[in-house]
């Protein structure tokens, strides 16, 4: 019923970092008990250096992030994964149902430029002290215990790749597409919609692994048996 659709999209410069956090805090946030919610992010993923507080999780002390329009100016920042898994805890508490996809680089832990043939940008040298992330100051306080954990939030993960390799793009009818968010939707388009999440993710894999090389798309749950219902429910 699309009367019950609630979309907010994000283009170009209107995914800041400031604009992506407020529309999970704000935006999908609202979603209760049997409400589905989706975040789809298509751009560039990266890297960027850890503080050593996250060393005893991190070994190669790097953070896997999404890069938001304004990530790159003087004072703007990556997204990391830790920030984005917080997120999804905090959309969690009322327990909907939350599927997440990431066409990026460096998505399987989650601007382009016209002539670039994967979904990277590079990884960021500077280092943010720990207030420069989304974490309270209890939270803060945790990292130094070896008690500490990523905030994990009941969901489903489909993304481009592993969190090692290059999300890649194909030229389909002369435009540059990525070319999971294109098998994705291909396979969604062909089955009218009538998959459950383990069958479009098998399909999708098949495509891209036949299109593209060293892409290995993942599918990761909270709960397994979730796997087993329909995309979006």
């Amino acid at each position: 019923d699309q009367s019950h659709l609630h979309i907010r999209t994000l283009f170009n410069q209107e995914a800041t970092y400031q604009a992506i956090v407020t529309g999970f805090r704000s935006h999908l946030r609202q979603a209760k008990s049997g409400d589905v919610v989706l975040f789809y992010y298509a751009g560039h993923g990266s890297q960027e250096r850890t503080p050593q507080e996250f060393w005893a999780i991190e070994p190669d002390h790097l953070h896997e992030t999404l890069v938001c329009y304004d990530s790159r100016t003087p004072t703007g920042k990556d997204l990391a994964d830790k920030e984005l898994a917080k997120l999804i805890a905090e959309v969690a508490e009322d327990n909907p149902q939350i599927t997440i996809v990431l066409d990026c680089c460096h998505s399987g832990s989650g601007t382009r430029e016209i002539d670039v043939a994967v979904r990277q940008a590079p990884a960021d040298s500077r280092v943010r002290s720990l207030d420069q992330f989304l974490f309270s100051s209890r939270e803060i306080e945790q990292l130094s215990s070896t008690d500490w954990a990523m905030p994990r939030g009941n969901h489903i993960l489909l993304s481009a790749c592993r969190d090692r390799e290059l999300a890649k793009e194909v030229r389909i009818d002369g435009q540059s597409r990525g070319a999971f968010s294109y098998y994705l939707l291909d396979t969604l388009k062909q089955a009218n919609g009538s998959l459950t999440i383990r069958e479009l993710f098998k399909r999708t894999h098949a495509l891209v692994t036949s299109k593209v090389t060293a892409q290995s798309p993942q599918l990761e749950a909270t709960v397994s048996k979730e796997l087993d219902r329909l995309f979006l429910g």
